[in-house]
């Protein structure tokens, strides 16, 4: 058996239609979320990915797009952990899991790195916080066994193009996880339809399980 664990970065309107993927073919995923970016009931915080304006989902949205999903924090405004004070940080981080908590009604352990970026100052904090787990940027051939869970590393970027030869090595460890924004995907109908088809394969294997991304240090 390969476990199989997935997560989405920023909270953004293609979220809409990959849950919907996820749902089709039963697969789980956890979605990191930045509620300071967003607004109550309107899509704000648009930015452009080479020459597509994204989207950010208003607070209202989220519920119902994420319904079914595990959902973490991402911190309040998505800064980089070097970049303001070790409390500053803390405090986005924390604050947006009382958010998801609130909102969500689920507890929310997991955490994702803005931008990947770690300082050891702020792994202490996030662990001595309450946080099971942070997921870095960095691809690890191997995920397991997991040396430091506030620095939990993936396999792969879903638009890797050997994503196929990254999931056959990852398989001796039992455990695969790949991260991505659903945003990269545009509104490209090439690729939405080669990413319906991974996850529709993944889901087809007869030995992987789907796994939410706490699952994997747990």
């Amino acid at each position: 058996m390969i476990r199989v664990a997935q997560c989405w970065d920023d909270g953004v309107l293609n979220d809409a239609r990959l849950a919907d993927i996820f749902r089709k073919y039963q697969a789980k995923a956890t979605f990191n979320i930045n509620p300071g970016l967003r607004e109550p009931n309107t899509r704000t915080n648009k930015w452009k990915y080479q020459d597509f304006e994204v989207q950010g989902l208003s607070l209202a949205e989220m519920p119902s797009v994420y319904k079914g999903f595990k959902v973490a924090s991402h911190t309040m405004r998505h800064p980089n952990a070097d970049k303001i004070p070790v409390a500053d940080f803390v405090r986005e981080a924390v604050d947006a899991r009382k958010y998801i908590e609130d909102h969500f009604q689920q507890e929310a352990p997991g955490f994702a790195w803005p931008c990947g970026v770690t300082t050891d100052d702020t792994v202490k904090a996030l662990s001595d916080c309450g946080f099971a787990y942070g997921r870095t940027t960095k691809n690890v051939e191997s995920v397991l066994p997991v040396a430091e869970p506030l620095r939990l590393h993936s396999n792969c970027h879903f638009l890797n193009p050997n994503f196929w030869d990254i999931f056959a090595k990852a398989r001796p460890s039992g455990v695969f996880y790949f991260w991505g924004h659903s945003y990269e995907l545009k509104n490209d109908e090439a690729k939405w339809a080669d990413f319906e088809a991974k996850i529709a394969r993944l889901s087809a294997e007869p030995d992987v399980q789907w796994i939410d991304v706490i699952d994997i240090v747990r």
